[in-house]
């Protein structure tokens, strides 16, 4: 019986975890004050590559509109903000701190029409991973 009960509270726990609501960039998972230090972080390091209007140019990716979306729909933003923090910018990569880079992507969900909520988006990699990237926002 003891198995039993241990297998049913398994169960019951994993029954309530999947019930819950993956958190998502629609769900205001950055500020507008991050933003706009994101913007000054952007155009000083980000906008001589994907200019400033975040169009894109040559080899840099645009970083807003339905193309950039669907590029990182179903991914997390812990990938998003790791792909900043390691390959950006072109001429010295990885060389931002973890909170430039959050602060950056900030700008980018700004400016791609994402939400402001009342927390930051944070650097921590735990926190990033439970965070989806999602082209629409989900049904609830």
């Amino acid at each position: 019986m003891k198995t039993i009960g241990v297998f049913l509270i398994g169960v019951s726990a994993a029954v309530v975890v999947a019930g819950q609501a993956a958190r998502t960039v629609w769900d205001g998972v950055y500020t507008d004050a991050q933003a706009a230090r994101g913007k000054t972080l952007y155009v000083n390091h980000c906008a001589v590559c994907h200019q400033e209007g975040l169009q894109g140019a040559d080899l840099a990716p645009a970083l807003k509109g339905e193309e950039f979306l669907l590029q990182w729909s179903d991914r997390t933003m812990f990938e998003l903000i790791d792909r900043v923090a390691t390959t950006m910018p072109q001429d010295a990569p990885g060389t931002l701190t973890p909170q430039e880079n959050a602060d950056i992507v900030a700008y980018v969900l700004q400016v791609n029409k994402l939400p402001a909520g009342a927390g930051e988006l944070p650097s921590d990699a735990a926190t990033l991973k439970a965070i989806a990237i999602t082209k629409q926002a989900a049904a609830r």
